[in-house]
């Protein structure tokens, strides 16, 4: 055999040899369980995610039963959670909350509905891993023991015009606070046209001869004064009186009180309101909470608030929608009760 030969048959033999190493070595890669991703959710990570939207909703402790479920590998699901949803709580509400702050991290998100307007399964996977398992259960019996909450800004006729379109645009049903005064005309003109309710203010700030209620008056011009208030401002659900006022403090702030009564309009004292008048934020955000996980007292919470102290709030706001808070216009309010 020539020497040609036998280094062509060495190249073969070789050749040969690395094939059955690369090919040995596929095979093995195969066996081997999947390389975890390093940005990889794991089953902690995804039930803490779960379970802090459950709170965000005001889902209680007491809603949610598990029980144990056997893992298919390792980092797999070793516990099934059922959960028992209020019926004002819709489920694909919490799913698109869920997905929305994971989706980044997980290859598969599977919801599957047994039964029309029934329970609803919710299975995550990452890496083909089942990481979290969950069936939602509508409930009639559940209901999140929650606080309706009402706002009238302090300031809304004063606010400059940019503001005031922004108060009118608001989509919750704040209210306005109102000094009868005929300046303030066009501001409640605005308020009519864009469905937002107001009260009046009874106080030292009212200028306008035909409006004001000056203690010193006598009876037949305080009643005349309280016909022009309630002509001009028909719209108002309520009257506001400040204790802080001349009125107030005088012996015909009985009579004046009872006028605006006789004429169908509830009255009802400044103080009467929960002040958010706070201009530090710190301060502002405690008052507002501590109203509103109170539920010992009133399950109404009317809020006085600045426009500018509102907008800081929104978020809070929302959150405590989210937890089952309602909104609610001042008409809804026991201001209104006439």
């Amino acid at each position: 055999m020539t020497n040609k030969k036998r280094n062509i048959i060495k190249y073969l033999v070789a050749a040969a040899v690395i094939l059955l190493l690369v090919n040995i070595l596929i095979e093995n890669k195969k066996k081997t369980p999947k390389e975890k991703n390093a940005n990889e959710l794991s089953v902690a990570q995804i039930e803490e995610v779960f379970f802090k939207v459950l709170d965000e909703y005001g889902i209680e402790d007491s809603w949610v039963t598990k029980k144990k479920y056997k893992p298919s590998e390792d980092d797999s699901v070793r516990t099934e959670y059922f959960v028992k949803l209020p019926s004002d709580l819709p489920v694909p509400m919490i799913i698109k909350e869920v997905n929305s702050i994971i989706q980044k991290d997980i290859t598969a998100f599977v919801s599957e509905e047994k039964k029309i307007y029934g329970t609803t399964e919710i299975r995550i996977y990452t890496n083909e891993t089942l990481k979290l398992k969950v069936t939602l259960m509508p409930d009639k019996e559940n209901v999140r023991s929650r606080n309706e909450l009402a706002f009238i800004i302090s300031d809304a006729v004063n606010l400059n015009d940019n503001d005031f379109r922004m108060f009118l645009g608001v989509y919750f049903p704040v209210s306005a606070l109102v000094v009868p005064d005929k300046s303030n005309l066009a501001r409640t003109d605005s308020l009519r046209k864009y469905s937002k309710e107001y009260a009046v203010l009874i106080s030292n700030d009212i200028a306008d001869p035909a409006t004001k209620l000056n203690p010193d008056y006598q009876k037949q011009l305080l009643h005349g004064s309280i016909g022009n208030i309630l002509s001009f401002f028909k719209d108002a659900l309520c009257v506001i009186i400040d204790e802080k006022s001349r009125l107030f403090r005088s012996q015909l702030n009985g009579f004046v009180s009872d006028d605006f009564k006789r004429r169908g309009y509830p009255v009802y004292r400044l103080s009467e309101l929960i002040s958010l008048d706070s201009k530090e934020e710190t301060e502002l955000y405690y008052r507002f909470n501590t109203a509103c996980i109170d539920t010992a007292g009133s399950r109404q919470k009317v809020y006085l608030v600045s426009f500018e102290n509102f907008e800081k709030l929104f978020t809070g706001i929302e959150k405590m929608k989210k937890k089952g808070n309602k909104i609610i216009p001042l008409s809804k309010t026991y201001l209104a009760k006439k």
